[in-house]
Parts: C-alpha cells; structure tokens; sequence
C-alpha cells in the first residue's frame, strides 16, 4: 500500500492521507466514536429490515441475485455482495433514524459500513483493520461534505450529501480492506465519483433511503474494479468538471485537506433519538418535554404554535402526509404524534399513526413560524390548552444533538429496541457486545453472522 503515483494534487494528497490511516494510532476519541457509529449503523440496518420498501427492493431484486455469499442483516438470507451492499443500506435508512455529521445533512456511517461488511464476509478481517477503513471513509464524506456545502463554500441545498459523497467514501474504505496501492485508491474514488448522485426531491419517497443504497453499492463495486485493473480518473476532485466544481457554487478545498488525519470531523457524528428527519428533532424534543411537564394529551390541545430554524420549514414543511415516507419529515405529523402518545419511536411513524384520526385531528391545530435566528438544533413551542393555559418551552440544543450527544448507553438501549424484535433479545444482546468490543475481534465476519 506504499506506491505513491503523485504528489501534485489534491485527489492524490486525500488518497495517500487516507492510505496512512490506522485505528491504533488515532486519539481515543475519534476511536470512540467510530464503534458508537458502527454500533447505531448496524443497530438501524437490522432494525429497518422488515420495513415496506425493503420488502419491495428485495421482492423486485432477488431473482437476479448472484451467489449468496453475504447476509442481509435482520432477514435471515443471504445474496451477493453487491445486492447485500444495497440493500443493507437501504435498510439502514428506511426509517432515518440513523447518524448525522451534525454540521450538514450528511449520514455517512450506513453506506460506508454496508459496503465494509460484505468484504469482512469474503475474507478474515480483524476489528481493528475494519475500523481503520470506517474511519477513513468516513472522515473522507464528513470533509468533503464540508468543502462542498459548508462556510466558507457555497453548496447547491437540492443534492443529497450522502449521495453526493458516500460512494466515494465507501469506495475508499473498501479500497482499504482490499489492500488496494495509492493508484489503485485513486481510481476507486474516480471511478465512484463518476456515479455521485442523489436528490433532495426524493424526500418522502423510496427513493430516498435508495439513495444510500446506491452509495454502498457504487463504492464497492469501484473498489473491486479498481482492484482489477479498471482506471478512473486520478483527479476526480479537482478537475475543472470534478466533484467540488461540479456539486458546489464555490468550493473550499482547504476544508477537505488541512488537517486531514489529524484534527477529525468524524467527532461531530450524531445519533438520532427520534425515527425522522433531523430539522424535526427540536420542535419535537420539546412537545414530548411539555407533554410530560404538564400531562397535556391530545384532547386537551386547543393550538400549537411553533418556531421553528429556516432548514425546519425547508425540509419538514409536509402538512399533510398520505404516507409513513412523507410523514417521515413531516413536522406536523411528528408534533401531533408526539402530543397524542407522548413518544416518538418506530410505531410512531407507521402508517397506523399517519392514518390515526386524533393525529389527523391535531394536525389541523398546528401553526408553524419559521425563525431564521433559530440554529437547526433548536425551536420555540407553545401549547394553549382547552382551557385557557398557554404552556411555552425553548429548546436551544435537541436531545441527540451536538451539544447533547446521545450517551454510550442511549445508543445500546436504541439498538436493543430495534434489533430485539427483529432477531431475539438474546442475539440482539451478543451481537451489542461484540460490537462494542469490535477493535478486538479477529474475525468481523464472524460478528456479522450474528445479525444474520
């Protein structure tokens, strides 16, 4: 893995970074953070396996499989390596309740882990060495994301980051379990950068969770060409018609490249506590907090008004969801489910919910206001009781935000509620602990088979 091409460019300079890359020698934290984000991964995949537009990719895939030779996780069957890779994914995002790089809308970890863990089915690969490719990919989607769409670059907010970037990502990665040489990365990351892609349109839709789907399946299948000899282009991030000028008005490749391997954007990965979109969370955060505070239940809501961040309005502003994919990030759906049950889980957002008539009810008694000094993390709601009480609450940072960061513990008991019912407490519990205990094992194929 030492045959350095190039030292020109920037594709070159990320691949060599990313070639150096290794668990051992990272800072605790970023090595911490990496196993809570392949423990809420896995946890997410399993968790979405019996979801509808699982059972209808598979339905509509399965009888062009190849060999079966890797586990969908939380199903029971095994299929091809690149099917699983898609398909994993997939379910890893049918619910969103997944991770975010909490300076963007970015959710990097289940793309980059589905395509991982077909390779740590093919041959031995020990939990360290897998870290240090999940590292690398996701390092690699978090900066790059940021020299696309973040300040001081002016991203285009209609592309989805995770389609945008992630096949890459997990090109890298994968590239790096394969053992693949600097030129050999470098093809992999064109060769995926040639299918970047993905669309905020399909919010609301199938399409949406594909999206993830696709990034884990492109970026494996650019790593295993490239480790035959396939050639991608050796400066698909800087070329006048590469990735930055490409994907964003005004690039910013200092963000991409200072700092790489040593300062790590990984540590701002967040984890979901509710199944929805993130711009969703603090309005929601704070019904539940005064529901609870002041025992308000449905029937007692005479009006809800909100505050709500600018990015709330943008990607929540669904008022009337026919489906549980639209009700996903919808913000009415979400307040009025949250008021009616006082929780927000799995059976929140399914369709018996979007269909229920008290939901249905206190959605038409919702106004929403949008805050443009409102951060993301934070919003401002009011419940006006039938009789007359008005009962206000702030949030500035959401639970599960980057300021409030879901604990070790929060995250093994969100594993345990999705992956319990799907494969047995008892193999939900093994499968927890060896994930904690990831960078120890010898074999991560082995655990892999557990969530099978």
């Amino acid at each position: 893995m030492a045959d350095s091409f190039s030292d020109a460019g920037l594709t070159s300079r990320i691949v060599a970074i990313v070639d150096a890359l290794d668990y051992g020698s990272l800072p605790p934290s970023a090595q911490r953070e990496l196993v809570r984000a392949l423990v809420n991964a896995i946890g997410c995949t399993i968790g979405g396996a019996d979801h509808p537009l699982v059972d209808v990719a598979y339905e509509a895939l399965f009888e062009f499989f190849g060999p079966p030779t890797s586990v969908l996780l939380g199903r029971g069957v095994r299929a091809d390596g690149l099917s699983a890779a898609l398909l994993n994914a997939l379910s890893g995002a049918a619910y969103s309740f997944d991770d975010t790089y909490s300076n963007a809308m970015l959710h990097p970890a289940g793309p980059i882990a589905s395509a991982l863990i077909v390779i740590a089915q093919r041959q031995q690969i020990d939990g360290a060495t897998f870290l240090s490719a999940f590292a690398a990919g996701l390092e690699f989607a978090c900066r790059l994301t940021k020299a696309i769409a973040l300040e001081p670059a002016e991203g285009e907010m209609g592309w989805s980051q995770t389609g945008v970037v992630c096949a890459m990502a997990a090109a890298l990665a994968s590239g790096r379990l394969l053992k693949l040489d600097q030129r050999a990365l470098a093809s992999a990351l064109g060769i995926a950068a040639s299918q970047a892609s993905g669309t905020r349109s399909t919010h609301g839709s199938m399409a949406a969770s594909l999206i993830f789907g696709n990034a884990a399946q492109n970026g494996l299948r650019a790593a295993l060409l490239a480790a035959r000899g396939f050639t991608g282009p050796d400066t698909a991030l800087e070329d006048r018609f590469g990735i930055l000028a490409l994907f964003s008005r005004k690039a910013c490749q200092e963000s991409m490249i200072v700092g790489f391997g040593v300062d790590f954007e990984l540590l701002h990965l967040t984890y979901k506590p509710f199944p929805c979109g993130m711009v969703i969370h603090p309005v929601l955060d704070a019904v539940l907090q005064l529901r609870k505070a002041y025992d308000i239940t449905g029937p007692n809501v005479e009006r809800v008004l909100a505050h709500v961040s600018s990015q709330a309005i943008k990607f929540g502003w669904h008022p009337a969801p026919r489906n549980s994919l639209e009700a996903k990030v919808s913000l009415h759906h979400w307040i009025a489910v949250g008021l009616q049950t006082g929780r927000a889980g799995l059976a929140e957002g399914r369709m018996e919910m979007v269909e229920d008539a008290e939901v249905l009810a206190l959605r038409e008694r919702i106004e929403l206001a949008e805050d443009e000094a409102l951060a993301t993390d934070a919003a401002r709601v009011a419940v006006i009781t039938v009789d007359g009480a008005r009962h206000e609450l702030a949030v500035d940072h959401c639970v599960g935000s980057a300021e409030q960061p879901m604990s070790d513990e929060q995250i093994s008991r969100k594993f345990m509620q999705q992956v319990g019912p799907i494969i047995s407490e008892t193999r939900a519990a093994l499968l927890l602990e060896q994930c904690w205990a990831l960078s120890q094992s010898a074999d991560v194929g082995a655990i892999i088979a557990t969530g099978m």
